[in-house]
């Protein structure tokens, strides 16, 4: 399919960005735990999490108001700054994890401020016809680009972490420069002067009443917490009751076992992902939100009540496959559903997903000490049919309101 000019250098950027960042932000917490102890690591990344989230909200609203260009650049210059910061904390000269932590939080700050921007310019330039495949193509990026970066991390980051974190300055000054030298506006506000006299909640205000989108947030909460539990229950339940077994002379524990059921995931999404595409284009939302939501949460489900070795790699490939289908549909959904003057403040409304997901699935690890695998199980397919539900209640309004636009016109 025929992208235009802006799409292909967004899958560029996307590929240089998260290949320099997965080269060291996975390991970073074992870095600050090792010079900073637990304690600490917790509470910065506690700061981080919560200051990225709200200068996400922000830069979501300067991208409606002043353009995506803008903000695109000011985060790029942030996040240029965070980096060099990072490589100067950690240079044969000087070593600081304090100011390593500035640097990573200037980075991420960098990355968040135009998130927004940026998934509102992928928006602005695709539509209906290509949409759907420019998801699924960023998503094989994002997939390919964090397993080579998480291999050199694996094997580099301990003892050529300078050299890691040059890698990442650069791929920062690429993408800046691409933005800067390369990417034109894509949004231009209709009335400038109406935009200016809208405040931050003015309008978020306006998300907040749009019905049919809020139901849609509620139901990529549930997703985040049916797909967080791979970063929550799913190693508590590998490391406590996973069978250790032996294959071909290698001893496969849990923590083993959780790597190889994540090592399938990102290699089933490489090697498979064009063919479900292909398998899928012929569906309808409805049927590829519907069928990918039950795969991936059964999948889920399968996993958290399994504890040997191929029973596990089966749930994967279930939970893989309905992966693939969900994500580029829910993505395009979420792309059909914005108010086109409001992109970004769409967009920046969606970040709120992310923290309220992560604190629902790591609340599932502590009460599963009392309900066990079991239970948690039984949660995953109770919070899986109501994932469906919400998408087909969104669908059916969808389909209502574009009925009564139509009518009116």
């Amino acid at each position: 399919m025929r992208l235009n000019r802006t799409l292909k250098l967004r899958i560029i950027m996307t590929f240089i960005g998260v290949l320099g960042y997965s080269t060291v932000g996975s390991s970073m917490t074992i870095y600050y735990n090792h010079y900073l102890g637990a304690a600490i690591t917790g509470v910065l990344l506690i700061i981080s999490s919560v200051s990225s989230f709200l200068i996400g909200l922000y830069g979501g609203h300067l991208a409606d108001r002043h353009g995506r260009r803008p903000i695109l650049l000011i985060g790029s210059i942030i996040s240029i700054l965070g980096a060099l910061i990072a490589v100067l904390s950690n240079s044969p000269i000087f070593q600081n994890p304090w100011t390593t932590f500035v640097g990573f939080f200037l980075l991420n700050f960098g990355f968040s401020f135009e998130s927004a921007a940026d998934n509102a310019m992928i928006i602005d330039v695709s539509d209906e016809t290509n949409r759907k495949y420019v998801y699924s193509l960023s998503y094989w990026i994002i997939n390919v680009s964090i397993t080579f970066g998480a291999a050199l991390s694996g094997w580099l980051f301990r003892d050529y972490l300078f050299d890691l974190l040059l890698g990442l300055l650069v791929a920062q000054l690429i993408n800046g420069s691409i933005k800067y030298f390369l990417i034109s506006e894509s949004f231009v506000p209709a009335s400038k002067a109406k935009k200016e006299r809208e405040s931050f909640i003015q309008n978020y205000g306006v998300v907040v009443r749009d019905k049919i989108f809020l139901l849609f947030i509620g139901a990529v909460i549930l997703n985040k917490v049916i797909f967080g539990n791979i970063d929550f229950y799913l190693p508590v339940h590998l490391s406590d009751s996973f069978k250790t077994t032996t294959i071909f002379g290698f001893e496969i524990y849990g923590q083993r076992m959780l790597t190889i059921f994540l090592m399938l995931n990102t290699l089933i999404i490489i090697f498979s992902m064009t063919f479900i595409n292909q398998l899928t284009t012929k569906w309808s939302e409805r049927k590829s939100l519907t069928t990918g939501a039950l795969l991936q949460g059964l999948g889920f489900a399968a996993a958290f009540l399994m504890n040997s070795f191929i029973p596990l790699i089966l749930a994967s490939i279930v939970m893989t496959i309905g992966e693939m289908i969900l994500v580029p549909s829910s993505q395009s959904l979420r792309a059909d559903l914005m108010n086109e003057e409001k992109i970004g403040t769409y967009s920046g409304f969606v970040t709120i997903t992310d923290p309220i997901g992560s604190v629902l699935s790591g609340s599932l690890v502590s009460f599963s000490v009392y309900i066990h695998h079991t239970g948690v199980a039984v949660v995953m397919v109770v919070v899986t049919v109501l994932l469906v539900l919400c998408f087909n209640q969104v669908m059916k309004m969808k389909t209502q309101a574009d009925i009564a636009s139509s009518k009116n016109t």
